[in-house]
């Protein structure tokens, strides 16, 4: 169940999204600009480059950066980004100490944007399998999740017959606004989009949308037996390549 749903919560005060089934590589392949530097929280590697001044490993460049978050390894790390490659060696004791213990605990003792750092974002997997990420623009998080909805509609589609998942092309573009407006109105109580429940026909893909406690989404349980409140569906019209919401009354 993990693999194939999709799930968002959003925090404001915090701008912080806990989600699963969203991936560094949807971020990759969005619009969003890749970052140039990024530092891994812990555990450190020796196989990686290690700063002297903090302690935790960082990879800088482009390219390394992408290479590294398109890996399994890099999908379980928790980092941030920052803007320059010697910004890291600014960072005072207590900052440094605010970061091991968001890599220990999972959870912040302030929110993870620093000066020093002119970091953009930070990522960190937890334990049960959903992820904290944190958005310095959180609106920037609307192109990362039309992509990850995209990459599980190509996954869907993939174990249909030839004939029936080529009827249209499935990019990474950004779901309609006033759709991502109603989904937004969402987030904030946390909602689920069950992928494994699909219905799929010529026309129409339609994806449940759920409430359920996100205690249920720790554990592989059968999709079929997840129970929740019906939210409602997010309905893909085939011919125009358009989502939609449907609410339940």
């Amino acid at each position: 169940m993990r693999n194939s749903m999709i799930y968002v919560r959003f925090e404001p005060i915090s701008t912080a999204y806990v989600t699963m089934g969203i991936d560094p590589i949807d971020s990759l392949n969005s619009a969003n600009p890749v970052p140039r530097h990024i530092m891994l929280l812990p555990p450190v590697t020796d196989d990686l480059t290690i700063n002297q001044h903090t302690g935790f490993n960082v990879i800088d460049g482009q390219d390394q950066v992408r290479n590294f978050l398109s890996s399994d390894r890099g999908r379980q790390a928790a980092w941030l980004d920052y803007r320059e490659e010697g910004f890291v060696d600014d960072l005072l004791p207590q900052e440094i100490a605010e970061l091991l213990y968001l890599g220990h605990k999972k959870a912040q003792m302030v929110l993870p944007f620093y000066y020093k750092l002119q970091n953009e974002y930070a990522r960190v997997p937890l334990k049960t399998g959903l992820v904290n990420s944190y958005w310095r623009h959180p609106e920037r998080f609307a192109t990362v999740f039309a992509v990850a909805m995209n990459r599980h509609l190509r996954d869907v589609l993939a174990q249909k017959p030839f004939w029936f998942r080529a009827r249209n092309h499935i990019g990474n573009e950004k779901t309609p606004p006033a759709v991502q407006k109603q989904l937004e109105q969402l987030f904030p109580d946390g909602v689920a989009f069950d992928w494994p429940s699909a219905a799929i026909n010529a026309r129409e893909v339609e994806v449940p949308m759920l409430r359920l406690p996100e205690r249920q989404l720790f554990a592989d349980m059968n999709p079929d037996t997840l129970g929740g409140e019906e939210l409602g569906k997010l309905v893909l019209d085939r011919r125009s390549e358009q989502w939609r919401v449907e609410m339940n009354k």
